[in-house]
Parts: structure tokens; sequence; C-alpha cells
């Protein structure tokens, strides 16, 4: 559908965002005195964020962002409350980007994760293809990584799973993350296969091709994010991580969950996601025409 608003752009040393009106329709943080570049707000229906960035309870979660958990055994996920530094630093280099008047834009950057010993062990090559927003206000950003290991190979690893030798009730999350508003907004969570409704200690692992958290304020919805996880990642029944709590609304594309992944020196790995931000609630039905038109 095409376009029916028209980008307000601004940029500065450290951020782009896409403006409607005084409506923030996302923005792009690339500062590099932050531990992580992220996506924060996204905006729903009226320019409402659906998203969160370094609440008090996580400050290490930052609205829409990438980080590995583990790096051979260097905690890149959490940050020091007080410094706001990981044990593992994730360093880049100032974005390419391309921005065209109908909100189209292509971020391209590259990322170094840095050991404490100070040895680069594995380095990312990424590409944000957003999409201008359609005449509901919904829009897609298309997110690829190739990441290559370093000289001394890369072992990607996370808490250990529920089942497994000191496992978890939290086990399983690194990757594309997602933290949700902690505004007291009702919220439902959908997948390509159906609604997600259980839960054990506020935790749900579903797998699906797809999946979605819709917010809205309990007369008519605020807006939904979708997380499409392209086949290559992990198969057609690609794992998630969603914790749902009064407290915490937060879902991982958990690529990790199934398995460690070990790169060999000099070894790559592509990732590719689409994430999909739309006025209204994602069902399963719209969640599989859009994972469908993605990929085909």
């Amino acid at each position: 559908m095409p376009s029916a608003l028209r980008a307000e752009w601004e940029r500065d040393a450290h951020s782009i965002t896409w403006r409607s009106g005084t409506n923030i329709v996302w923005r792009f943080c690339y500062d590099t005195n932050r531990a992580k570049p992220f996506f924060h707000p996204l905006a729903g229906a009226d320019g409402v964020a659906l998203t969160e960035a370094q609440p008090a309870d996580h400050p290490w979660h930052h609205g829409l962002w990438f980080s590995w958990k583990y790096v051979n055994r260097a905690n890149y996920w959490e940050e020091d409350r007080n410094t706001g530094r990981a044990q593992g630093r994730t360093v880049w280099s100032t974005p390419e980007i391309e921005s065209q008047p109908d909100g189209r834009a292509i971020i391209r950057m590259d990322l170094s994760y840095i050991h404490p010993s100070g040895r680069v062990d594995l380095t990312e090559r990424r590409e944000l293809t957003i999409s201008s927003p359609d005449r509901s206000g919904g829009f897609t950003i298309d997110w690829t990584a190739r990441f290559t290991a370093g000289k001394e190979g890369a072992v990607l690893d996370r808490t250990p799973m529920p089942g497994e030798p000191n496992g978890q009730v939290n086990g399983g999350y690194a990757g594309l993350g997602l933290r949700l508003s902690s505004l007291p907004f009702q919220i439902s969570i959908v997948c390509s296969t159906g609604a997600v409704t259980r839960f054990e200690s506020d935790r749900a692992r579903p797998f699906a091709p797809a999946l979605a958290c819709n917010l809205s304020d309990g007369s008519r919805a605020l807006g939904g994010i979708a997380i499409f996880s392209d086949p290559s990642n992990a198969g057609l029944d690609a794992p998630w991580y969603v914790a749902n709590s009064p407290k915490m609304r937060f879902l991982c594309a958990a690529i990790l969950a199934p398995r460690i992944r070990e790169l060999p020196p000099g070894g790559t790995m592509d990732l590719r996601y689409r994430i999909g931000v739309r006025p209204e609630a994602w069902t399963v039905d719209a969640l599989r025409a859009a994972q469908d038109e993605w990929l085909h």
C-alpha cells in the first residue's frame, strides 16, 4: 500500500528519528556512549510508544536491540548499573545511512564483540532496511546480520535451559530482543500457530515462524509488534522466549535456546529477521500472510 505520510527526518551525531507531525514513528540510536545500538521508540497508534528502553529493573534492555549472552564465556548481555558497560564490549562504527522523503531508510554498520582480554572474538556486518509507513502507519524493519568469528573461534552460549544441568527458569535468551512498554496497557501474545496462553513462572517458549505482542488500553488497540524469523535462522519452528509479568514484558528470538552454537576461526553465521509494527493488533492470519509475503 502506498504511503500516506511524509518523513520529517531528525538527524544528529547519535541518532536518526522519523517524525510525523509531533509523533515519533521510530528512532534508531547509535550513540557510542551507550552499550548497544537500538530502536526506541517504535510507535503504534497516535504515536504511542510500544517499547521501553533501560527500565530500572533491567537497564540493559534497550527497546529493540541485539545482544549475545555469552561469547567465549564473556557476558555481553547484562551491563554494570554504575558504568553501563558489559563484561564483553560491543563497539561499532558510525553507520552509513540512506533516507528517503517517504520514510524509507537503510542503515549499514560494522560491529565488533571484544573479549575482556581485548581480543576481538566476533565481528558483525548489520543492515537495517526500514520501509515507508503504509496508510495505517504500519512499517517494517528488515534486520540482517553476518557474524564472523575471530582467530580463536566463537562459542555462543546462554543461561542453561530448564531441564539442562543448572537450568534456570529464565534460561535460553540471547539475540534479537524486544522490551515492551511497562505502562498499564493490556497485552496479548500471538504466534503464527495460535495464541500464546500457557505460561510457567510468567514464561512461555513457543515454536513458530513468527511471534507478535499486541497492546491496548482496554477500549482500543494501541499497536502491535511482530518478529518474523527466516527459516534459514532456525528452521520453520523458530524458538522464542517470552516473559510476561506485571513488571516485565519481554520477548526474544531465542536463536540459542535449542543449542549452543560454535563458529570455527573465520567461520560465519547469517541471521535474518523482519519486524512489523502496526497500529492494529496482529492476528494469526495476519502473521501468516505477512510471513508469506516477506518470504515470497
